[in-house]
């Protein structure tokens, strides 16, 4: 049996969030050891699936963002406290430094979120400021202790290559930037979750990823094919169909007029930005 069908990106994260809530390596975690969901409007969505917490909204879950037509930086006070981390499944009061130092377990998963994935698996964060944020306090241990990093990603932000996208970027290699100047990180040790991954195991079809694009509401959407055993397929129908209608999620920007990233547009004051970049 064939099917196919078209996700908004809020659609697709919603589904992915699903599928990175029943990995194996995210189920082992959340019974022996720790989960560490660090920010990103997809692991908003995660962090809602695992935890539970129908109160997160992943429009706040996100320190860097891609909104108002620019790569931005949510303002400190509409984000919500990251990451959010389940030991045993419970949600935590431990730190990042405290579960990855102090009371460190060989099954405990990093769940990050990225913005540029390829075709061959490869995934790339981008990063401002001068400590690689997220990935620069995990990425040393992750590595050298062969911890897992789980990127749910959707195919919205697929490029031609990751490692070039990363060789093309670099805060401090640009002479004019319209948003945060950034450079980017090839997230290692990755398991990468799309909508491919998440088809695969939510209803045991393949997916093939065949369009992308569209206005208003489909703006960023894919075009998926699927093809599996009646049954299968089926599952997967009974899936998007229940994932339908997810809200698009709005945009949260940071204060231009005290930005401290090098945009055309830091210092402005907010009657002076042109319209689209008004909140």
């Amino acid at each position: 049996m064939k099917a196919v069908f078209t996700l908004t990106p809020a659609e697709s994260r919603r589904l992915i969030a699903k599928a990175v809530a029943q990995l194996e390596e995210v189920q082992d975690a959340l019974k022996e050891a720790y989960v560490v969901i660090n920010g990103g409007t997809t692991n908003g969505y995660v962090a809602q699936e695992l935890a539970g917490k129908t109160e997160i909204r992943p429009e706040r879950f996100t320190a860097g963002t891609n909104s108002h037509r620019l790569m931005c930086v949510t303002e400190a006070s509409r984000r919500d406290p990251l990451p959010v981390i389940l030991e045993k499944g419970k949600v935590s009061d431990k730190t990042t430094p405290q579960v990855l130092n102090e009371h460190f377990h060989p099954k405990t998963v990093l769940i990050k979120g990225a913005n540029a994935v390829d075709a061959y698996g490869n995934v790339g964060v981008a990063i401002g400021g001068f400590d690689g944020g997220t990935m620069g306090a995990t990425a040393g241990i992750a590595i050298s202790q062969g911890l897992k990093f789980v990127v749910p990603v959707g195919l919205e932000k697929m490029v031609p290559s990751v490692e070039e996208a990363a060789e093309a970027v670099g805060a401090k290699t640009f002479d004019y930037t319209m948003g945060a100047d950034f450079g980017m990180w090839i997230i290692p040790n990755a398991i990468v979750i799309t909508e491919l991954e998440a088809f695969d195991i939510l209803a045991d079809v393949d997916a093939i990823h065949v369009a992308s694009g569209g206005v208003g509401e489909s703006a960023g959407a894919v075009v998926l094919a699927v093809t599996g055993e009646d049954e299968d397929v089926k599952k997967a129908i009974s899936l998007v169909e229940s994932i339908k209608g997810e809200p698009a999620l709005p945009g949260f920007k940071g204060d231009c007029e005290n930005c401290r990233y090098a945009c055309k547009f830091a210092g402005t004051k907010k009657q002076d930005l042109p319209d689209w970049l008004k909140d």
